[in-house]
């Protein structure tokens, strides 16, 4: 297939065209979210949609993209509807440069939704030529050309992207802010002076967080903050919402350290001492204030936009000159990962430096 000067083919070309109609109506949009089982690859997702169209309303569409006049839109929808059960997506729709009439039919039999032939081509005249974002295919050329930790950073983010087709929970949640504040001291350490690849990673990853906590907050946005605030931080802390779980799994410990290990007790007291110094030593009390705060879900959803355009953009913004919505971010990962806020945004940006800068500890559920 024939490609363009940056090596994009004609598929690239609509998903990169279509990604932008996307964002244009105000979703979060994501291109090339891998699928897999296992080890083995399943197959890709070529645009994943993230619509926040109220307080109370979060929307997820997936987007199959055939740059061809023979599309095969019969087949297409029905192994679109599998991904979709596959994925929990809320809708989805084929976008086909060969859709016919027929077609339609068939697809509102599955409610799967085409996009007309007619309009397909319209998007991709009007919005193949952006001149102010790189496409994917050029990022990730330089993604994969810088290593980090005997992998590299297009390794990172595409392990990053597979949380997504299984689900945003707590776990993906905890798995992106490590992956971000691990990214954050590489660009600090190796980007210090001129931003680049694993900046650029940093930002996306960021975004992705971001997108999380406003998801994993929706249920609770009419409940009072205490609520929210003990969602929060059950979840950051022990991998999920439900504390009493946690609580389940610490007195099984117990009674197994006093029925076979010393039956004074004292076994299990050390156990239930070290896990709670252990929960203390979390730095997770900053990112669960402002997730758990009642207008946090806007906010995140800003932030995320702000992080994924600045992930792509021609010209490579420092993090001193994103949006506020995106500092704000970029402040709580800092504080969490425990590097200086000065370091990243420079002195006297959003939001005060919490105390305990080198309390960085890994995130996740905790091995009890």
């Amino acid at each position: 297939m024939a490609k363009d000067n940056d090596g994009i083919d004609k598929g690239g070309v609509a998903e990169e065209a279509i990604r932008e109609y996307f964002k244009g109506l105000g979703s979060f949009v994501l291109r090339g979210v891998p699928v897999k089982e296992g080890s083995e690859t399943v197959t890709d997702i070529d645009l994943w949609v993230y619509t926040r169209s109220s307080p109370l309303s979060r929307h997820i569409t997936i987007v199959d993209i055939k740059n061809k006049k023979r599309g095969k839109a019969f087949e297409r929808a029905v192994w679109l509807k599998g991904l979709q059960a596959a994925v929990g997506a809320d809708d989805a729709v084929i976008a086909s440069q060969g859709a016919r009439d027929t077609a339609y039919k068939f697809a509102n039999r599955l409610q799967i939704k085409v996009l007309s032939s007619g309009v397909f081509d319209a998007i991709v005249k009007r919005y193949s030529n952006d001149g102010e974002r790189l496409p994917f295919e050029v990022v990730d050329r330089e993604w994969r050309a810088t290593t980090i930790e005997r992998s590299t950073v297009s390794a990172v983010v595409e392990a990053a992207k597979l949380e997504i087709s299984r689900g945003i929970d707590f776990a993906a949640l905890n798995h992106w802010v490590d992956d971000a504040v691990k990214l954050l001291k590489e660009a600090r350490d190796r980007e210090r002076l001129v931003a680049g690849p694993i900046t650029r990673a940093f930002y996306f990853t960021c975004a992705l967080v971001s997108i999380a906590a406003d998801f994993l907050g929706r249920e609770l946005v009419l409940a009072d903050h205490d609520a929210r605030r003990e969602h929060f931080r059950s979840g950051m802390i022990f991998g999920q919402s439900d504390e009493e779980a946690a609580k389940r799994y610490l007195d099984f410990a117990e009674s197994v350290a006093t029925d076979f290990l010393d039956q004074s007790g004292a076994a299990a007291a050390k156990i239930r001492s070290g896990f709670e110094n252990a929960v203390a030593e979390l730095p997770v009390e900053g990112l669960v204030e402002f997730f758990s705060k009642a207008n946090s879900g806007q906010e995140l959803f800003r932030a995320a936009q702000a992080l994924e355009e600045a992930a792509f953009a021609k010209r490579l913004a420092k993090p001193s000159e994103l949006a506020v919505e995106a500092k704000v971010i970029l402040g709580l990962l800092s504080d969490y990962g425990g590097v200086k806020r000065s370091e990243i945004l420079g002195t006297g940006e959003v939001l005060g430096k919490r105390k305990g800068e080198d309390n960085s500890l890994p995130q996740g559920t905790l091995p009890i």
